[in-house]
């Protein structure tokens, strides 16, 4: 018989362990020397804008959202030029644009002239190279612009209102791949628009099917993987939509071809306002629900993982999110809600841990939200070592299940480095094993760490006490 005493938190790296709480670390807050402020609100922006004398800019109908690294600037090699990211935000309700041209300034973009200004933008995508792409939304275009030595100017715009192709009703969100395609959600016309970078139409998504699902109505954001991204883990393409009156998500293939959906009450939830949606890494798909104020996850296929978030204007709380930007090099996630952006990592979180004993065997079942490197070791009731389950092994997202038969085993962290040596020599890479434990008092440790290179600053750490 198990029984089962819990001990469970986080650790960050740095910080004193002896003060543990429970918290939900499918997002972390980077640490403090990488980026002293995480959540920046209108006071935040009030003083950045008086440096450049533009305090007329306050954050008014936060939309869309786009982050890049200019390759003009990009150091590869160097470690320490690993995360100058630019990133774009429209700030709807001025018309405007506001975008760091550092790692501390910030500007604006509002259009000098009647041609250049925008009129309630919804939707922004941007390219290493400079080229910024907005869905001008109730000017019913697209407009192009070019950021230049740090400072966004006009070239052009494409589109009228219209239901032809290459017209637009409304287009609210926009994508845009590695050859410069461009993905326009026509909200009003019910269709996804495929141009060149010019404007050229080069094929429509939505308006001839014979299925509910892979007809459009009403498509509002657009998100999309490339292929070829080199920060693409399967390398596989394809788009994400969200339609029906923000309700709905469907994935779609590059050239338009249906590959799934997922409504709500699928997922858990009764009702929903999907306002944006990002692709990670590993392909996994994060949307913003403004409803009820979270920040839903699925993997690649469109399985919910989880949810991150709760309503609120705290820590790890999000009013009314309204856009996702994720830097997929690093799993730098920057979201914008209606009264703040935020910036956080993508972290793992270890869910719903289940002990139990099957026949002899000790199981012990969990959840992991994120691709992760796992360690899990067994102590004693003095919290000495007695057995490793497994060591820095890495372990796609979803259920999970470790089994301990009850022997000890030598510790990897103190396996010398001859003893490694002999044993690659002797090619047995067996760990030696020891006697049957007794029955009596024992703990699990798990700790886990998701993959990206800023897995340094961030374990989630879980202890379990048990008796068997």
């Amino acid at each position: 018989m198990i029984r089962i005493f819990f001990l469970i938190g986080i650790s960050f790296l740095f910080q004193d362990h002896s003060k543990k709480k429970t918290e939900f670390t499918t997002l972390v807050y980077p640490p403090d020397r990488h980026a002293p402020i995480h959540k920046a609100t209108s006071v935040h922006l009030f003083a950045m804008m008086a440096v450049i004398g533009r305090t007329d800019v306050t954050p008014n109908d936060p939309q869309g959202l786009a982050v890049t690294r200019l390759s003009a600037t990009d150091k590869p090699e160097d470690r320490n030029d690993d995360d100058d990211l630019t990133a774009y935000g429209l700030n709807s309700g001025q018309n405007n644009i506001i975008y760091n041209i550092s790692m501390e300034g910030l500007d604006v973009y509002d259009g000098k002239t009647p041609k250049q200004r925008l009129n309630h933008p919804m939707g922004i995508t941007c390219t290493t190279d400079g080229a910024v792409y907005i869905a001008d939304t109730e000017n019913h275009r697209i407009v192009k612009l070019i950021n230049s030595s740090g400072h966004l100017s006009f070239v052009n715009s494409f589109g009228k209102k219209g239901s032809k192709e290459g017209q637009f009703n409304n287009p609210t969100g926009i994508a845009c791949d590695l050859t410069g395609r461009l993905y326009i959600a026509d909200r009003e016309n019910d269709r996804i628009q495929i141009t060149d970078s010019t404007g050229k139409i080069l094929s429509v998504i939505g308006e001839k099917s014979d299925s509910n699902f892979t007809k459009l109505f009403k498509p509002a954001s657009i998100s999309l993987i490339d292929p070829s991204d080199t920060y693409n883990y399967y390398h596989t393409g394809f788009i994400i939509v969200t339609d029906l009156n923000d309700s709905r998500i469907q994935k779609f293939s590059l050239d338009g071809k249906f590959l799934g959906g997922i409504q709500p009450g699928e997922y858990g939830f009764e009702k929903v306002k999907l306002t944006s949606s990002a692709i990670d890494f590993y392909g996994n798909i994060w949307v913003t629900d403004a409803h009820n104020h979270t920040i839903h996850k699925f993997t690649k296929d469109l399985i919910y993982i989880t949810s991150f978030g709760t309503p609120g204007q705290g820590e790890r709380e999000f009013l009314e999110p309204r856009s996702i930007a994720i830097w997929k090099r690093f799993g730098q996630v920057f979201i914008a809600d209606k009264a703040s952006a935020q910036y956080y990592h993508i972290g793992t979180d270890i869910l719903n841990f289940k002990i139990s004993q099957v026949d002899t065997s000790i199981h012990f079942d969990f959840f992991l939200t994120e691709t992760s490197k796992v360690t899990a070791k067994i102590l004693d009731e003095n919290n000495q070592f007695v057995a490793s389950l497994v060591w820095n092994k890495i372990h796609d997202l979803g259920q999970q299940t470790l089994v301990w038969n009850r022997y000890g085993s030598e510790n990897p962290e103190f396996f010398s480095y001859f003893k490694k040596m002999r044993a690659l020599k002797n090619q047995d890479s067996t760990v030696v094993t020891y006697p049957q434990l007794p029955s009596g008092l024992y703990k699990i440790v798990v700790e886990a760490k998701t993959t990206y290179v800023y897995n340094r600053y961030f374990t989630k750490k879980i202890e379990i006490e048990f008796t068997f």
